[in-house]
């Protein structure tokens, strides 16, 4: 039987949710090999540790010490301008939406306060379903087609990058043998992987995913 731990985290580091944290999870699962939410073509910046974020410096931390296998599973990185539009977008989000500025507010205190225990909860699931309410919300109010076309743009690019990473980990699971792997991956996918892991043909039955079960601290609702 084949165990996917996927394992929601942020790129960069942000009170406990930092280094020895995702290490500390890693090594209660063990991985033999690491699903990574980036292009092939990044998977060098990976070997050779040239790259800075918070997942590679885990991953080449646990590289150190054990033999783990790497694979990429992303779509392409988009062109600049994809990121350079979708940048004035959420700025005139923030400039229009209250609401949308104080769940994103709340969002970075628990993150900083609860790390990888409040990144791998439904309660950070619940956020992005209430932040996604909130933009649609300014989008509708700003009655801007230009900016309501960038953000249809960027919600379609994050569905064909959830399918697509999925469908490359399930022909990975498909072709290779191992008993334990991570999927490393921005918490903002966890509800759209959660719910493609539980559909028809998702994966091989010999797949089980685990999304919580790595972590030592539970939040309890009166804590949020």
């Amino acid at each position: 039987m084949k165990r996917i731990a996927v394992v929601c985290t942020v790129h960069e580091e942000k009170g406990l949710a930092n280094v020895p944290g995702l290490l500390a999870i890693l090594e209660r699962i063990k991985p033999e090999l690491i699903f990574l939410e980036v292009p092939s073509a990044a998977l060098d910046d990976y070997l050779t540790g040239s790259r800075s974020d918070l997942e590679s410096a885990t991953v080449s931390r646990y590289r150190a010490e054990h033999v783990v296998d790497l694979v990429p599973v992303d779509l392409p990185t988009p062109e600049a301008d994809f990121f350079t539009n979708n940048e004035d977008l959420f700025e005139r989000i923030e400039r229009t939406s209250p609401d949308y500025c104080r769940l994103v507010d709340w969002h970075s205190e628990n993150v900083r306060a609860h790390g990888f225990a409040y990144l791998n909860s439904e309660h950070c699931s619940d956020f992005f379903s209430q932040l996604r309410q909130a933009t649609d919300s300014a989008i509708e109010s700003l009655a801007d087609q230009r900016l309501a076309e960038r953000y249809d743009l960027w919600n379609r690019t994050n569905t064909l990058r959830d399918e697509a990473m999925m469908t490359n980990i399930e022909n990975h699971c498909r072709q290779t043998s191992f008993s334990r792997a991570a999927f490393l991956v921005g918490a903002a996918h966890r509800q759209s992987i959660l719910t493609l892991s539980r559909s028809e043909g998702a994966a091989p039955s010999t797949v089980v995913w685990e999304f919580s079960g790595f972590l030592e601290e539970r939040i309890e609702k009166d804590r949020m």
